[in-house]
This record gives C-alpha cells, sequence and structure tokens, in this order.
C-alpha cells in the first residue's frame, strides 16, 4: 500500500480545507511568516458590544438549547445582522461562564489535580483536595538539579 502524499503546505490548517479540497468559509487566516504573535491594535479586532435586542434574542436561543446547529447559526447571523463566529463564541463563553459558576470540576481535571499535574482552576481548591495535592507532592521524589 502507497503512502498517501499530503498535498497542503505544513502551515495550511486542517480546518481551512473541506475534503473536496475546497476552502472552508469558516476559517482563520493563516499568519504570515514574520508577523508579531503579540496581538497589535491594528491586527486585533475590537471587543463586540451587542446591542440590548442582540442580547435578548442570544438569551433567548440560548434558554431554548444550549448548543447550536450550523444552519441555526447562519439563520441567526443573518437575523441579528452579526457574523457566525460572534454567535459561536458568544455561546461557547455562556456556556463557559455557567459552568465556571457552577463549581463543576471534570473528573480527568480532578484525577490529574490528585496527582499534582494539573492545577488551572479560577476557583481556590477545597481543604481536601489541598491535603490530596499536599500528600501526592510529598510522594514525588525531589529532582536535583
Amino acid at each position: 500500500m502507497k503512502n498517501k502524499i499530503n498535498k497542503y503546505k505544513p502551515s495550511d490548517s486542517i480546518a481551512s480545507v473541506r475534503c473536496d479540497g475546497s476552502p472552508c468559509p469558516r476559517t482563520r487566516r493563516v499568519k504570515k511568516p514574520g508577523t508579531k504573535s503579540v496581538g497589535t491594535a491594528e491586527e486585533k479586532r475590537p471587543r463586540t458590544a451587542f446591542s440590548g435586542a442582540q442580547l435578548a434574542r442570544l438569551k433567548h436561543e440560548f434558554a431554548e438549547n444550549r448548543y447550536l446547529t450550523e444552519r441555526r447559526r447562519q439563520q441567526l447571523s443573518q437575523e441579528l445582522g452579526l457574523n457566525e463566529a460572534q454567535i459561536k463564541i458568544w455561546f461557547q463563553n455562556k456556556r463557559a461562564k455557567i459552568k465556571k459558576a457552577s463549581g463543576q470540576k471534570n473528573p480527568l481535571a480532578l484525577q490529574l489535580m490528585a496527582q499534582g499535574l494539573y492545577n488551572h482552576s479560577t476557583i481556590p481548591l477545597s481543604k481536601e483536595e489541598e491535603e490530596l495535592q499536599e500528600l501526592q507532592n510529598a510522594r514525588q521524589p525531589a529532582k536535583t538539579s
């Protein structure tokens, strides 16, 4: 069996091309070599200020369904005068905000935290989690330089 040769340059994003080879309309632009990675004022898009009507509609849609289909996102985009990415990000941010406020932690994150391998939480550790983390850290051999 022959090896399949990748016809795309390494800089091409997987999401930037469909299976049939046509460009995907929902892609990010690939940065040109030599451009700064830090967002400058001219590169960075200003924060979207949603109108009251747009926010009310987004909240209503979110209350109906926390996840949008592509078709529904396209419809909302046309109806609200926003682009699809803005709507998609609004829904993602809203879900993340609810998850953070609920204080629920992912079981995998809890397991990694118990092993002392992960703590990206902005919510303070419980006393039990702190004790467990200290025990795990004490069990790990000290690194010598």
